[in-house]
C-alpha cells in the first residue's frame, strides 16, 4: 500500500518526482498519498477487460449524441431538444444495463476516485467525465470534497472556516457564487446509476488552516512543541492567503489537528453537515491518523506522539484517577522518560501534601522502568482513542441519517512490534464495525499476490459484517510502475478472498489522463474524443 498517490489537483505533472517503488520501500506515502505520487503515467492507455463495460459502438453513439446536443444550433431548439432526449434515452439504457450487469457480475461494486475542477462547471464536461466512468463499468465514485484546506461547497453557501474550491473561479467571473459543483456531480452520477460518495480529509486540515484566526491552539503538537508543518517545504510568504492550495504538498506541508480539540471537531462536523445536505450516497474519511515520520521507523518515545497539544494533554491527565500516576504522567510527557529520582520525588511530594509518611520504595530504578512501560501504554492508547473518537464524532450526522460511512487507511497503519508503534497511529482495526473499510493495498509484486495478502489481513482483522473494499493502484490492461493490471490484482484477491464484492481503482486520471489534464487546465469542452475499447 505504500505508493504515494496524488492529491493536489491530481496533478499529473508531479508524478515525475519519485518512483512508487522508492516510496514503497521507505514507507513515505500519505493517504492516497499526500500529494505526490510518483512515477510517470502509462505510455499507452489500454481499455483492458473491465466487467460490465459498454461496447465500442454504444460508447461512440452516446458520445455523438451528447456532442450534438451541445453544439446544436440554438436557432433550432427542436433539433437540440431531440438530441438531448436521445442522449437521455441512451443514458437511461446504460444505467439499467449497468445495474443489471453488476447484480450478476463480480464485483458488485466497482469504484474509482476523482478530483473535480472548476472547469467541470462548463456544460457537457462533467457529463463527459461520468459517461467515461460508466463506459468502463464503474457504478460508484469517490469525489474529493474536503482536501488541502479547501471544501467543495459554493462560495455563497459555505458555513465552514475553509475556502471553497471554487473561490478563484468565482472571483474571475467564471462561475456564479452559488454554483454547486458537488450537488451537480451527485445528480449526474445518479442519472447514470453511479453512486457518488464524498471523499474527505479528516485529521489533516490543510496548510491553509494555519492562516485562520483563532485556530493556532487547535493543531496537533509533539513533545518538542512543534506542529506538523514546522519543517514545511513551502515558502510561507509565497503560499499565504490560500495559495498553498495550488502547490504540491507533501507530508511536511500537511497541518494535522489535535483530535481532542473541540474546535477541530466543530469545524469538520460543520463541513460534513453541509456536504451531507447535497444527499450523497455515502462519505469516506481519509487521513484518519497522525502525521508520519520521514524514516518509516516505528516510534517508542512519548515525545514522538502528537498528544502534547493543550486539549489532548488535558484529556490524558484528566483520564487518570490515581494522583501518583497522574503526576508521573505529567513528568513523563515533559521529559520523555522516568528516572528513579522522579519516582522518589513524586512519592515524597504527594505524601507531604497529604501529611503522611512516604512509602519506602525498595528499588526506585525498577519501579521507574515498570511505571514508564505503564505510562507508554496509557499514552499510546490515548493517541489511538483520539483518532477513533474524532472520526466517530465528525461522522455522527451521517450515521444519524443512515448515510454509509467509510474510512480509508493503510493496512500497516496499526502496526505494533515489541512495544513500538507505527508513527501514523492509525487504529483502523478498532474503528466501529458499521464503518466501511477501504484499505489502500498498494504492495508491489508482478502477480498481485502480495496485494491479496494485504487484503486478507484486513479481512482477518475486520468484523464479518463490515464491508472491506480494497483500493488498488494501477491501471487497466497493463502493469504500471510495479503494480500489475487491475485485472490481475482483482483475480489474485478473489482467489483467496472470494467474498470480496467491492473494489476501487485509484485513480480516474490514470485511465483518463487527457480528460484530467484538460479539465485541470480549464480547457475541457465536453467535445473531446471518446475513449473506446482497443
Amino acid at each position: 500500500m505504500k505508493c504515494q498517490i496524488v492529491r493536489k489537483s491530481l496533478k499529473l505533472d508531479r508524478f515525475n518526482f519519485l518512483s512508487i517503488a522508492v516510496l514503497a520501500s521507505l514507507g513515505l506515502s500519505n493517504s492516497f498519498g499526500g500529494k505526490a505520487m510518483a512515477g510517470a503515467l502509462p505510455e499507452q492507455i489500454l481499455w483492458g477487460k473491465p466487467t460490465c463495460d459498454v461496447s465500442r459502438a454504444e460508447v461512440l453513439r452516446k458520445h455523438e449524441l451528447r456532442k450534438s446536443a451541445l453544439i446544436a444550433n440554438t436557432n433550432n431548439p427542436n433539433a437540440q431538444a431531440q438530441y438531448q432526449a436521445q442522449y437521455q434515452g441512451i443514458i437511461q439504457k446504460h444505467k439499467a444495463d449497468l445495474q443489471a450487469c453488476r447484480d450478476r457480475t463480480a464485483p458488485q461494486t466497482q469504484a474509482t476516485w476523482i478530483r473535480l475542477y472548476p472547469n467541470d462547471a462548463k456544460a457537457g464536461v462533467l457529463e463527459d467525465v461520468f459517461d467515461r466512468m460508466a463506459n468502463r463499468g464503474y457504478n460508484q465514485v469517490f469525489v474529493e470534497v474536503f482536501y488541502d484546506g479547501r471544501v467543495l461547497l459554493p462560495v455563497a453557501d459555505n458555513p465552514t472556516p475553509w475556502r471553497s474550491v471554487m473561490e478563484e473561479a468565482v472571483n474571475a467571473g467564471e462561475v456564479p457564487a452559488d454554483y454547486d459543483l458537488w450537488k451537480k456531480a451527485i445528480a449526474i452520477g445518479k442519472e447514470r446509476g453511479i453512486k457518488v460518495y464524498g471523499w474527505s480529509f479528516t485529521m489533516n486540515f490543510g496548510y491553509g488552516y494555519s492562516e485562520i484566526k483563532g485556530r493556532s491552539g487547535v493543531v496537533a503538537i509533539n513533545g518538542d512543541g512543534d506542529n506538523s508543518i514546522a519543517n514545511t517545504n513551502f515558502d510561507r510568504k509565497l503560499v499565504s492567503n490560500g495559495r498553498a492550495f495550488y502547490e504540491d504538498a507533501y507530508e511536511a506541508d500537511h497541518l494535522f489537528i489535535d483530535p481532542y480539540n473541540p474546535i477541530a471537531k466543530a469545524d469538520l462536523t460543520a463541513a460534513v453537515k453541509a456536504l451531507m445536505l447535497r444527499q450523497p450516497d455515502g462519505m469516506v474519511f481519509d487521513y484518519v491518523r497522525y502525521p508520519t515520520n520521514t524514516t518509516g521507523n516505528l516510534i517508542d518515545n512519548v515525545k514522538q506522539l502528537w498528544i502534547h497539544g493543550a486539549a489532548s494533554r488535558s484529556a490524558l491527565l484528566n483520564s487518570i484517577d490515581n494522583r501518583n500516576v497522574r503526576e508521573l504522567m505529567a513528568i513523563y510527557l515533559k521529559k520523555g522518560d522516568l528516572t528513579a529520582d522522579d519516582v522518589v520525588q513524586t512519592e515524597k511530594k504527594l505524601t507531604e501534601s497529604l501529611k503522611v509518611k512516604p512509602t519506602n520504595i525498595k528499588n526506585p530504578a525498577e519501579t521507574a522502568a515498570i511505571a514508564e512501560g505503564l505510562l507508554w501504554n496509557i499514552a499510546t492508547n490515548h493517541a489511538y482513542q483520539g483518532v477513533i473518537n474524532f472520526v466517530s464524532t465528525i461522522s455522527a450526522p451521517l450515521k444519524q441519517n443512515n448515510i454509509p460511512i467509510g474510512t480509508v487507511f493503510f493496512p500497516n497503519g496499526n502496526r505494533v512490534e515489541d512495544g513500538k508503534y507505527e508513527a501514523r497511529m492509525q487504529p483502523w482495526d478498532r474503528f466501529p464495525a458499521y464503518m466501511e473499510r477501504h484499505p489502500m493495498t498498494y504492495a508491489l509484486c508482478s502477480d498481485g499476490k502480495c496485494v491479496a495478502e494485504q487484503v486478507a489481513e484486513v479481512v482477518r482483522q475486520s468484523p464479518p459484517e463490515t464491508l472491506v473494499c480494497p483500493v488498488l493502484a494501477g491501471t487497466w490492461g497493463q502493469g504500471f510502475d510495479g503494480h500489475p493490471s487491475f485485472e490481475k490484482q482483482m483475480q489474485a484477491i478473489l482467489a483467496i478472498e472470494p467474498k470480496i464484492s467491492c473494489f476501487s481503482h485509484f485513480v480516474y486520471a490514470w485511465f483518463e489522463p487527457e480528460s484530467d489534464r484538460l479539465r485541470k487546465a480549464g480547457k475541457a469542452t465536453g467535445l473531446e474524443p471518446a475513449t473506446i475499447p482497443n
